[in-house]
């Protein structure tokens, strides 16, 4: 069943169809990665400009903003874009459209060490594949792989989203997933502490940001960490933000980023390649 605000945005944007003809805008469309910043001429008598994605309402402006982004779009689609100038009465004055394919965060992303401390030659450099996938429960999310013999090993999400629980593993399985974590954890942890097994405990998933929260235990007590992965642009570049922290002995025994003083347990990745 429709709501009477949803009716009402269905006739306002057939109205600005209608109309497109006129292309008085010169409605321009920049994308970067999942955001488009638009921007468009002024328009006489116009009191607002309205932007739909997709005959979705996305804003209002008032008469004086003649840029928007519309930002935290889904990667890899196309979109229709829409701003239509309208007066105090809300009649359509002039609509222009344009039609636009977002890019993707997919690709292979590094940080390399410029020191010689390097948790014993341990953390020389982090190397993270990232690959758009989508999942028809979540939606589109980051899968971030660590490169290993020539092949890929899957270390978000480390174990299977449809999970209700997610079972312990040990630290010395043979199974992928413990193979990633071992890799992972021996890049981090300055200590020589290992755990006897760990599991996913809490999990938040976008397109653009997702987290992990990892349960492990070692002589009986358990601890925990979260790794996040934050998709970004930064001067132009794709980034991936990536963040470990714990607390307590977790926490003293994680590699300190020696460039980072602020942020210790940050690492900015820049893309290197796309995919």
């Amino acid at each position: 069943m429709f709501s009477c605000r949803k009716l009402c945005l269905v006739f306002v944007m057939f109205m600005a169809v209608s109309i497109l003809g006129a292309r008085q805008m010169d409605l321009d469309a920049e994308v970067v990665i999942n955001d488009v910043s638009l921007s468009w001429a002024e328009i006489c008598g116009a009191s607002f400009y309205d932007i739909y994605a997709d005959d979705v309402f996305i804003a209002r402006l008032d008469e004086d903003t003649f840029s928007y982004t519309v930002g935290g779009l889904d990667q890899d689609r196309t979109y229709r874009i829409v701003v239509g100038a309208r007066d105090e009465a809300n009649n359509t004055l002039d609509a222009e459209a344009v039609e636009v394919r977002t890019g993707s965060f997919s690709g292979v992303y590094r940080w390399v060490n410029p020191t010689d401390d390097d948790n014993d030659g341990r953390l020389k450099e982090i190397t993270y594949i990232a690959r758009l996938r989508d999942n028809p429960k979540y939606g589109q999310y980051m899968e971030i792989s660590i490169p290993y013999a020539g092949d890929e090993l899957v270390i978000f999400p480390l174990q299977d989203l449809d999970e209700s629980t997610w079972p312990w593993i040990d630290y010395d399985d043979e199974c992928d997933a413990a193979l990633a974590y071992r890799l992972n954890c021996e890049k981090f942890n300055t200590s020589s502490l290992r755990p006897g097994r760990f599991r996913v405990s809490r999990i938040f998933i976008s397109p653009e940001s997702s987290s992990v929260e990892m349960q492990s235990s070692a002589f009986g007590f358990k601890v925990t960490t979260t790794s996040y992965y934050d998709f970004e642009v930064r001067d132009g570049n794709a980034c991936l933000i990536y963040e470990t922290s714990g607390s307590g002995l977790v926490e003293s025994a994680l590699f300190r980023n020696p460039v980072n003083e602020e942020e210790p347990f940050t690492y900015e990745m820049t893309r290197v390649s796309e995919i």
